[in-house]
């Protein structure tokens, strides 16, 4: 009922995560003026995001959302998603880039969207994968089939955060398996991700699915780490 919402809104109000202003009932998460300031990625930029994967792996397709820079109040956003227990951030983002992206022909082709899995321990502390959220954001509007059940995430590897870039390569290095009775001959699969940095993990995974399948390979994440690293 709207008026208890009302009620619920009035007595606990929520606030935009970039800005700190309370939002109205139909804002989620980031107000209105701090939408319209979101710092998207534009198209000519993306070919840069393709590059980092230039000699490490075939990939037909690579995009992400939005930069992550150092200082950004919008990356509350990801580390809302990421450690505050509030993964539909994740969805509603994704919805976002997916109606921007469907006009470019970016998911033409693709025939199942994967996302990044956690290990076990991992989704037990947090209680979910953000990336299966990002996931279910771009098949609400694509229409194609999230699969979480082909890529298996085999060792508990250390975080990422606080290595630099040779020390996240050899950190992810055969930490992925598939699952032997998929059948991904000729498929197109996306694999889906939060935060772009080196690309050693998306690289990691690409690379499992690529030496067990004859299969074409595209990446999305939401967002990018652009000059942070």
């Amino acid at each position: 009922m709207k008026w208890i919402s009302d009620l619920i809104d009035l007595i606990f109000p929520r606030h935009c995560c970039v800005c700190g202003e309370v939002l109205s009932r139909q804002e989620h998460d980031i107000c209105l003026n701090c939408l319209c300031t979101l710092p998207k990625i534009e198209p000519h930029h993306k070919p840069e995001i393709e590059q980092i994967f230039w000699g490490k792996i075939d990939i037909e397709r690579a995009t992400s959302f939005i930069y992550y820079r150092k200082g950004s109040p919008y990356n509350t956003l990801m580390h809302r998603l990421k450690y505050k227990d509030a993964p539909e951030v994740g969805t509603r983002l994704a919805i976002m880039a997916a109606k921007e992206l469907i006009e470019s022909g970016f998911f033409d082709g693709i025939t199942r969207i994967v996302p990044l899995p956690l290990s076990k321990k991992k989704q037990r502390q947090r209680g979910y994968n953000q990336s299966e959220y990002i996931a279910l954001g771009l098949s609400d509007i694509t229409g194609i089939p999230v699969d979480t059940r082909l890529v298996k995430r085999n060792i508990a590897n250390e975080t990422q955060t606080h290595k630099n870039r040779d020390e996240r390569w050899e950190n992810v290095k055969d930490i992925f398996s598939v699952n032997t009775d998929a059948t991904l001959d000729g498929e197109h699969v996306l694999l889906v991700d939060d935060i772009l940095t080196t690309g050693a993990t998306l690289c990691s995974c690409a690379g499992t699915l690529q030496s067990k399948c004859r299969c074409k390979t595209s990446i999305f994440t939401l967002a990018y780490t652009y000059n942070n690293f």
